[in-house]
């Protein structure tokens, strides 16, 4: 069994065999013996890919079928023009009305579920990757074939991510002591530090994936399916072909609402006609049938789907941030007002502070018991308080009129 803390005394030794071109396919031997879980993990994001390749085909075809089996055998067939073996009258009205309806409630589903595939391709809220990722990835595309480099690096990846501590600033490792990120990152964290308020780790720098060698921004998380960091993630959606996020949720709650009405819809209607059906021949329509399992098990799911999506929605939070939601503790850096400075750098003041602050741009954290710098530079400086939500707040709870109108990117733009 590798233990935290052996892994963290072999990694300053693994990092310096890596760089060593020939040492590749040991590191990788190495990997698999003592890391065997990861192959199971490398293999259910490469089963997860493939299926968010093959879904949204699928689910194409489905609709199609679903609107041949309303169409041709129940409403033309059966109602309108009624085929001998039923003897029954034409009910053509009914027939119509249906027709009329159904396609109604496609047009919007199919409508929102192709802006949804646009958007998880061409606009998924994926952050920019780091200075360091960019070379890293340069350097494998020189130096491997592609099979092996794809290989290498998602295992690389869940590794640093997942199990090298030791350098993940996310878990206050000190590889950029002072609060400064990589170098080339300077314009990076002073996005975040020109902010009145950012989630932040304990010592004030903002959250960093060591994977993608970037700062993230609040709420972001890294999806290991894509290896990449993503904005206000939600979930890695299968049905969807790729991540749902801050610039897709929008869409996704839209289209599993669309899609749940329009199941429930198809549900009712074949039901009906195939009890109606059985009563009178004793036998069914086997479209009506499959029509009819299709509705049930696609409106079920998209239906507790559109529910806890709206659930999240109301309490502004995502499906990643919903697990931990009752008991989640937020780290926030809160920049404290200039005209609060004086007084709080006065230690036998009532107003000096009791926690613990940080000074951008970044030259280390500042105690409470030191004194103020008095050089000039300091009216240029941005001075923040890190504090601690209870277990279970939310700092982006808006309220109940304003959550519909800002979460998940809901926004009018």
């Amino acid at each position: 069994m590798i233990t935290s803390g052996a892994v963290r005394n072999l990694t300053p030794r693994l990092q310096l065999f890596n760089s060593l071109p020939y040492a590749y396919p040991l590191v990788f031997l190495w990997r698999q013996t003592h890391f065997g879980s990861s192959m199971a993990t490398r293999a259910q994001k490469r089963v997860n890919l493939a299926v968010s390749k093959i879904v949204p085909p699928v689910l194409v075809g489905f609709m199609i079928y679903a609107s041949y089996g309303v169409t041709k055998p129940l409403c033309i067939d059966y109602l309108i023009y009624p085929l001998p073996s039923y003897n029954r009258s034409p009910r053509v009205g009914a027939g119509a009305a249906i027709i009329v309806i159904y396609y109604l409630l496609l047009i919007p589903m199919l409508g929102t579920y192709f802006r949804l595939l646009y958007n998880v391709v061409r606009n998924p809220g994926y952050l920019p990757l780091g200075a360091e990722r960019l070379q890293a990835d340069a350097a494998e595309k020189v130096s491997k074939p592609s099979n092996e480099r794809r290989g290498w690096w998602s295992s690389k990846s869940q590794e640093t991510e997942k199990v090298d501590t030791a350098l993940d600033l996310e878990h206050g490792g000190n590889k950029y002591p002072g609060g400064q990120g990589p170098k080339g990152d300077e314009l990076s964290l002073e996005s975040f530090y020109t902010k009145d308020v950012f989630v932040c780790q304990d010592d004030g720098r903002p959250q960093y994936c060591s994977t993608c060698c970037q700062f993230k921004t609040d709420r972001a998380h890294h999806c290991r399916e894509i290896n990449r960091c993503v904005a206000k993630m939600d979930h890695f959606c299968p049905w969807v072909g790729g991540v749902v996020s801050e610039t897709t949720f929008k869409f996704f709650i839209q289209f599993v609402g669309y899609t749940a009405i329009f199941c429930i819809f198809v549900l009712i209607v074949t039901a009906y006609f195939t009890a109606e059906v059985r009563r009178n021949t004793g036998s069914v329509n086997p479209h009506w049938c499959v029509c009819l399992g299709l509705g049930a098990f696609f409106g079920f799911f998209t239906g507790v789907m559109t529910l806890s999506s709206i659930q999240m929605t109301m309490v502004n939070v995502t499906t990643i941030e919903n697990l931990s939601r009752r008991s989640r503790v937020w780290t926030l850096a809160i920049r404290v007002p200039e005209h609060l400075l004086e007084r709080l750098w006065v230690n036998e003041s009532a107003w000096a502070p009791t926690f613990r602050m940080v000074s951008y741009p970044p030259e280390g954290s500042i105690s409470p018991s030191q004194p103020r710098p008095t050089d000039s530079s300091t009216t240029e400086r941005h001075v923040f308080a890190i504090l601690h939500t209870s277990p279970g707040e939310n700092p982006f709870d808006l309220g109940i009129w304003k959550k519909p109108a800002t979460s998940h990117g809901l926004q009018s733009h």
